[in-house]
């Protein structure tokens, strides 16, 4: 469903070819992004313990600011990326996640902790929707499963380059509290570089002209309220958007149970920290196929190939809690890395599909509240219920995966047909006439955000 004013003046969601150049230098910035955050994810409890001494519920409690800040900034700082552009939420972004990252340095009070936490889920409710939305904006249609694929690539590289370099660096300078604030420093030293090539190489789409023509249409309007108009629920929340929130809360309730049981319920099985370790390399490792995910998504079909990626992932989660076999663990681990890397590209790719044009970032940020929403909930209740019933709660939360996707599917089903049947978005040269006509002197100014 779309506003009649959506359908009248078409928004900006894709371009007249992909930009790779700009697709290479955002994926770039996520690679070395998520080497930091790599790095760093792994020993922040054990710092939080060690050296800040903090108890395992306060660890818990910091732990869950980082979904917190997230769930709370992503849809408005969504929105704000399809109101002043993309580029400047980014850069915010990277901006807030360097300084947090920085800030872990200059104390070992955990209650300061709380607050950097929350500053890092800020920095990447600002810099993720945001990022997401530009992909949209560069891509065509026919590669944007294709796109989302090598992002994604580029970030589990990091993810998987990051704990490499953490221990030897730990080790280079005697370990200890250096040793954590080594870490921290390289981690912020990264994110650094990555905000300092958004700034330099990333450049606002030209869909930007569009979006500034119908803020102005929006703010002058006769009758208007002077503002640039927020998107009606019933244009963001469709029933495919819906479904594919029933799905990001769903599946994403695991994620946050995962973040606080998996290591507990390897090592009450006799895993070695190596094997847990090795657990989240079989699973990551996979995921670099991303890219050929994408491939495979642009060419065959999007909606079949998330559908039955998420639901191989939702039956390894009930794998998990009900077995014991360390072998058969991470054999499991490689298939499901390997489905999500199949799925999540072309189920990106789907939703910027299926979303109403004007307002990708809203969206994208929306989206990213139900995962944060999640997450947060399956931290805060999974080690309530795993001293109740111990590793079944992977299991719980894996048929809690299956329950949304058998309830989204058929609803995102009709959803592709639809789309099959409307044809191709816009190309970016049309929609760069549709704003000179509709505004000739928005389209002058130059792309630098709100006048």
């Amino acid at each position: 469903m779309t506003s009649r004013n959506d359908a009248q003046t078409p928004a900006p969601a894709s371009a007249s070819r992909t930009s790779w150049i700009q697709l290479g230098v955002v994926s770039a910035g996520s690679f070395v992004t998520w080497i930091g955050f790599g790095a760093i994810i792994p020993y922040l409890p054990i710092f939080l313990k060690e050296q800040a001494h903090s108890s395992m519920l306060m660890i818990g409690v910091i732990a869950s600011m980082f979904y917190l800040g997230t769930l709370l900034f992503s849809s408005p700082l969504g929105w704000l990326s399809d109101t002043i552009g993309r580029k400047p939420v980014m850069v915010v972004g990277a901006a807030l996640y360097t300084v947090a990252l920085l800030l872990f340095t200059t104390t070992t009070d955990p209650y300061w902790f709380v607050l950097f936490r929350l500053l890092e889920g800020m920095g990447t409710a600002a810099f993720g929707p945001a990022a997401q939305a530009f992909v949209a904006d560069i891509t065509t249609e026919e590669n944007r499963s294709k796109a989302y694929g090598f992002l994604t690539t580029a970030q589990f590289g990091g993810l998987i380059f990051g704990p490499a370099i953490a221990a030897p660096l730990y080790n280079l300078v005697g370990g200890g509290k250096d040793g954590f604030y080594a870490i921290f420093y390289v981690g912020a030293a990264l994110s650094a570089l990555s905000l300092v090539a958004v700034i330099l190489f990333v450049r606002e789409p030209a869909a930007l002209k569009v979006r500034r023509a119908q803020r102005r249409q929006d703010i002058e309007r006769p009758g208007g309220t002077g503002k640039a108009a927020r998107p009606p629920i019933r244009t963001i929340l469709t029933p495919a958007i819906i479904a594919f929130l029933i799905i990001a809360f769903t599946s994403h309730y695991a994620m946050g149970a995962f973040d606080v049981v998996w290591s507990l319920w390897l090592a009450h099985l006799g895993a070695s920290m190596t094997f847990i370790g090795l657990t989240w390399i079989a699973f990551s490792v996979p995921m670099l196929l991303s890219f050929v995910g994408g491939v495979a998504a642009d060419r065959y079909s999007r909606y079949w190939l998330f559908v039955i990626g998420y639901a191989f992932s939702a039956v390894a989660w009930i794998f998990y809690g009900v077995t014991t076999n360390m072998t058969l663990f991470l054999i499991v681990n490689c298939l499901e890395g390997l489905a999500i890397a199949f799925s999540y590209p072309a189920k990106q790719a789907m939703l910027i599909q299926a979303s109403p044009r004007r307002w990708i970032g809203t969206v994208t940020g929306v989206e990213s509240t139900a995962m944060q929403a999640a997450g947060l909930l399956g931290s805060l209740t999974a080690p309530v219920v795993y001293g109740w019933i111990s590793g079944y709660i992977l299991a719980v939360a894996g048929a809690i995966n299956l329950v949304g996707l058998a309830i989204a599917a058929p609803i995102l089903h009709r959803e592709w047909k639809r789309l099959k049947t409307t044809g191709r978005m816009p190309r970016q040269a049309d929609l760069e006439r549709i704003g000179d006509e509709s505004r000739p002197a928005a389209a002058s100014q130059p792309p630098h955000g709100m006048e």
